[in-house]
């Protein structure tokens, strides 16, 4: 089965840069779980998760309380898209050990008491992100064996597929540097550091 690690477009140049996907308390603008969780997160839902949504001011389907207070907000990807950078995810399968499902694992089973996390995941549970279709990686992901796709009007489209950063082709290596300059350029334009991608723990 495929699980997917959503993200934004202006934090690609700093993934790409890195070689991989890092744990919450080294990457984020949302600091929300920090101190509470250290993982890579990812779904088996298919639809970008309302809890990741970056608040846009304008766009009140980015704001979580609506989500909250009401069922079926559209979320047009493709107009948020235009503020981040566009939407990515990161493919990678189940039967990859790195992951483990998140209702199962240790790490869950020593956070059922702890009532920030209880809320937190409470709050996914009503927007629809469904904390039982969660994954982990307790480590940072390296950037092996995935599959990048962006969203590009209404379907997930394959910009890198089944690609290795250990490994790559001369056209990978062309598609990731488009995809690192794309990324950049958005930083620019909203004022970002590649610090604010790499907080310290």
């Amino acid at each position: 089965m495929k699980i997917y690690h959503y993200t934004k477009g202006f934090a690609l140049n700093s993934i790409f840069e890195d070689g991989f996907i890092a744990t919450e308390s080294k990457r984020g603008l949302n600091n929300a779980v920090r101190n509470v969780t250290d993982n890579v997160w990812l779904t088996e839902k298919t639809s970008y998760p309302k809890t990741a949504l970056p608040y846009i001011r304008g766009l009140e389907e980015t704001n979580l309380r609506m989500h909250l207070s009401m069922a079926n907000v559209h979320v047009d990807l493709n107009k948020i898209g235009e503020y981040m950078g566009g939407a990515y995810r990161f493919v990678f399968i189940t039967e990859d050990t790195r992951f483990k499902k998140w209702f199962f694992c240790e790490e869950r089973k020593k956070m059922i008491k702890n009532t920030h996390w209880a809320f937190m995941e409470n709050v996914a549970n009503r927007v629809g992100d469904e904390a039982r279709k969660f994954w982990i990686s307790d480590k940072d992901v390296m950037l092996e064996n995935f599959t990048l796709q962006v969203f590009d009007n209404g379907i997930w489209v394959d910009r890198l597929t089944n690609c290795s950063l250990s490994n790559l082709s001369e056209a990978e290596k062309t598609v990731i540097k488009e995809i690192r300059n794309a990324s950049l350029h958005k930083c620019n334009e909203h004022g970002f550091r590649l610090d604010d991608f790499k907080k310290a723990a």
